[in-house]
């Protein structure tokens, strides 16, 4: 990686980074006339004095001045003036970067090879295995013989031939690791990037070049996603579509829960299947549920969806590239991070949608590695850029990147407990394996590579392992255990409560209401939509998503389809703007006067300091609408009532969520009538493409919405200090948060680990172990623990008039031990509390405060 900079310019690339072009050729300028001025002083000088200074110095000099001075720096602005106006250089990059979106559409998606390949991949599922398997074992052996002290073309040797088996093995795995090809082609985008820049343009400052990839990917991304668009119109992924993919890519189709579907003609076939594959017929003898026996086989899923999934990931990288444009500008992190909140919003969404339409099984996995392959490139992209500065001074960087994110390590490591115990636990066994070679093999035969404090270390484990160890010993445990309990919570109430149980209450709700009237059904969505919005972590697409299933099943009978459609969204705005009516009035005007709502609204943070100046305004400006649409929903209006603002003006700047609200509506409709069938036919085979693509114009709107309040809040901050300065402070609330980090400190006092008694620290270690149990049970053996339950089934008919029997005896264990876990945590917790209102009393007492101990 050292290479990814310019050894030509190192310093000076950096020394730029954090300015325009304009800006940078501007103070050229102006040191070229200072430059020029003193040099006529100098020469005055030297003719009317002479000189007397050492000939060494005055060579320092030069050299300094040949590597800082004026001439040096329009040479490198120069080379930006050229990189940035030559369109056949840009030309170039366009076509070399479109080779590699092209080869992988072509091999790995429904508009190429991608089925064909799928299929040999089943075929040869041994053979391919095999490979996984060696690049597995070539990783395990250059560990345990300790790869970092051999020869360095060995170790790049090794390197290089890992990442490209890796890269194949996942591609060929396609069959069994569906998510394989697509998170390969998000990873090797941006490495392109890398390769490029190191071969062609060295000379070029890295934050310019990859800026300029910025109009590249976006562009790249539009072509796929208008190509993709396009190929929809005849390859809309309907039943038929999914079973005529399934067969294509070699999928076994299986029989144990839909036995009826088996073909009486040929055993093993589905009953929708003529003799040769051919022609895909559903009837009332073969219903179009029958595709269920496809249901693990969700590499027809991801080939469908390879365009849209790579168009998605070349935007994200565009954008990236963008903000990293102009790296000094503090907006840009901000800019990454909403990047960041809108593409998992994006991807959640997705999971739900595909959860509702019966494609959920499997995906999340799909979708937690694509998300993990967006976060390595990104990580790439920002080594490309960020190189020279991490490598000239990561000691400072470093530094403050660990105070930056201080407050997300402990949430941080309680997710790595939770998730990679296991795998922690064999890589500890490793390192004292890869020690015992190491002592006696490889630190004789390496010596000179080894520093002396590796080659003397003779503990158990390895030098590096020791030392994490020790780390591992400094962290806060119980917060850190704590926080591995409430990852398990949020992935239980995503996997189970989001996904299954939502569901069974939709599918409930639907069959309920099916023969009320339009009237009584819209007042109930109404009243659940507003005790919704009075709570504060709930946002308003749920509802939307609920209004879009209930509203079109009711008013299709009344009004037909497509109005029951616009029927239900402008249902779904009444409610958002009653919402926001019961926010502003209700909570912000008549509890505004609590020190509770308004510690809630976090009236003394800088972020709602901006966002009062900006709602005061007079009037409907640009930005004022930004942050009533762009900001969270319950703060927003809170606010707007603390403030005693006019409610018309707010909620007309509001409307604009219409925008948001029409694609949530209808995603939420496609799942619905894509469950519809008739004679054993889908009604709307279009549903579930065009419920995929309302997913995506959500996530894209949410980005737009969410970075227009973020810049408009940064924005106010940087212009309107002294406005922002002149807003009093709220003295209760003060004194409340100053009261919360009382209560804060002595809770993290009464927690250190080395004074917790024994039996506490055990019921924490059994909660998550519990948790721990759980998860793994329901992420391994998710099929085991539940039925599979589709939004158009019924509890009568499917689960024996009674929702529990949802829930398999693998499941109830599972639930269990979720239930067993929280319990245990709420038994620390309340020690805990208990312990700490002792220590505070005692300190209040004492006349001192509790101290934190390090």
């Amino acid at each position: 990686m050292a290479g990814i900079a310019d050894p030509s310019s190192d310093a000076t690339a950096d020394s730029i980074a954090a300015v325009n072009p304009v800006d940078l050729e501007e103070q050229t300028q102006d040191k070229e006339e200072q430059q020029q001025q003193q040099d006529e002083e100098d020469s005055g000088s030297d003719r009317g004095g002479g000189g007397d200074g050492d000939g060494v110095e005055d060579t320092e000099d030069d050299e300094e001045a040949a590597l800082t001075g004026p001439s040096h720096r329009t040479s490198l602005l120069q080379n930006v003036r050229e990189f940035r106006a030559d369109l056949s250089t840009l030309f170039c990059l366009f076509i070399s970067s479109a080779i590699l979106p092209i080869v992988f559409l072509v091999g790995f998606s429904g508009m190429g090879y991608g089925l064909q390949l799928a299929y040999l991949s089943n075929e040869w599922m041994l053979a391919v295995l095999g490979q996984g398997g060696f690049v597995l074992l070539m990783i395990l052996i250059i560990y345990v013989f300790d790869v970092q002290f051999w020869n360095v073309a060995l170790q790049l040797l090794c390197a290089s031939s890992i990442f490209f088996l890796s890269c194949f093995a996942l591609c060929c795995l396609v069959s069994r690791v569906p998510y394989g090809p697509i998170s390969v082609f998000t990873i090797l985008v941006p490495v392109s990037i890398f390769a490029i820049k190191r071969i062609f343009f060295q000379k070029a400052p890295a934050h310019i070049f990859v800026g300029t990839y910025h109009t590249i990917y976006v562009l790249l991304g539009t072509l796929i996603l208008s190509s993709f668009t396009f190929w929809c119109k005849g390859n809309f992924w309907d039943t038929a579509k999914n079973a005529e993919y399934s067969h294509a890519a070699g999928c076994k189709a299986d029989f144990t829960d839909e036995p009826s579907c088996e073909s009486q003609n040929v055993t093993g076939m589905p009953c929708f299947f003529d003799e040769n594959y051919e022609d895909i017929r559903f009837s009332k003898d073969c219903p179009s549920h029958c595709i269920d026996v496809y249901e693990a086989c969700n590499e027809a899923f991801i080939i469908w969806a390879f365009p849209g999934l790579a168009a998605m990931a070349l935007f994200v990288m565009g954008f990236i590239s963008k903000f990293m444009e102009n790296p000094g500008d503090p907006h840009q992190l901000y800019r990454v991070g909403t990047l960041a909140k809108a593409f998992a919003i994006f991807l959640f969404l997705f999971w739900i949608f595909a959860s509702l339409v019966g494609a959920g099984e499997g995906l999340v996995n799909s979708l937690i590695a694509f998300a993990m392959s967006i976060c390595i490139g990104s990580g790439i992209v920002f080594s490309i850029v960020f190189w020279n500065s991490l490598a000239d001074s990561s000691r400072d960087i470093f530094d403050a990147l660990s105070r930056k994110a201080e407050s997300f390590a402990n949430p941080l490591r309680g997710l790595v407990m939770l998730g990679l115990s296991p795998v922690l636990v064999v890589y500890v066994l490793l390192s004292i394996v890869n020690q015992f070679i190491r002592r006696f093999f490889i630190r004789h035969i390496c010596r000179e590579h080894m520093t002396d404090e590796e080659y003397e270390h003779k503990g158990v484990f390895t030098l590096a392992v020791d030392s994490q160890i020790k780390y591992y010993k400094t962290w806060d445990h119980a917060k850190v255990l704590s926080y591995a309990v409430y990852w398990g919570i949020a992935y239980l109430f995503l996997s189970v409560l989001g996904s299954r149980f939502v569901t069974v209450f939709l599918s409930w709700l639907i069959e309920t209401t099916q023969n009320l009237h339009i009237s009584l059904v819209t007042g109930i969505i109404v009243a659940v939509g507003m005790v919704l919005f009075l709570l504060p972590p709930i946002p308003g697409i749920p509802i939307y998503l609920a209004g879009g299933i209930v509203l079109v099943n009711v008013g299709r009978d009344y009004f037909g389809v497509y109005a029951s459609i616009v029927y239900a969204c402008f249902v779904s705005l009444i409610i958002k703007l009653l919402g926001c009516c019961m926010q502003q009035k209700l909570i912000g005007g008549t509890l505004g006067s609590n020190i509770k709502v308004r510690q809630a609204v976090g009236i003394n943070s800088e972020g709602i300091r901006a966002m009062r100046v900006i709602l005061s305004e007079n009037g409907f400006t640009r930005r004022k609408v930004a942050v009533l649409v762009g900001g969270p929903d319950w703060p927003v209006s809170v606010l707007c009532g603390i403030l005693g603002l006019n409610l018309f003006p707010i909620l007309v700047g509001t409307l604009p969520v219409a925008l948001l609200i029409v694609p949530s509506v209808l995603s939420g409709s496609c799942a619905y009538l894509g469950s519809l069938e008739e004679d054993g036919v889908e009604k709307y085979p279009f549903a579930d493409t065009l419920g995929a693509i309302s997913a995506a114009f959500i996530a894209g709107t949410m980005l737009y919405f969410t970075l227009s309040a973020v810049n408009a809040v940064k924005d106010t901050l940087e212009n309107d200090k002294e406005t922002i300065e002149a807003i009093p402070f709220d003295e209760a609330v003060q004194e409340a948060d100053a009261e919360a980090v009382k209560v804060s400190e002595a809770y993290h006092r009464v927690t250190i680990w080395k004074e917790v008694p024994i039996f506490m620290k055990i019921v924490l270690i059994l909660a998550v172990l519990c948790m721990t149990t759980c998860c793994y049970m329901l992420m391994i053996f998710g099929k085991r623990c539940f039925k599979d339950y589709d939004l158009m089934y019924t509890i009568d008919e499917h689960l024996d008039g009674n929702w529990i029997n949802l829930v398999l005896p693998l499941g109830r264990v599972a639930l269990l031990l979720f239930v067993i876990s929280y319990a245990l945590l709420l038994v620390f917790e309340t020690w805990a509390k208990i312990k700490a209102k002792a220590l505070m009393e005692t300190l209040d007492e004492s006349g001192t405060t509790p101290l934190l101990s390090e």
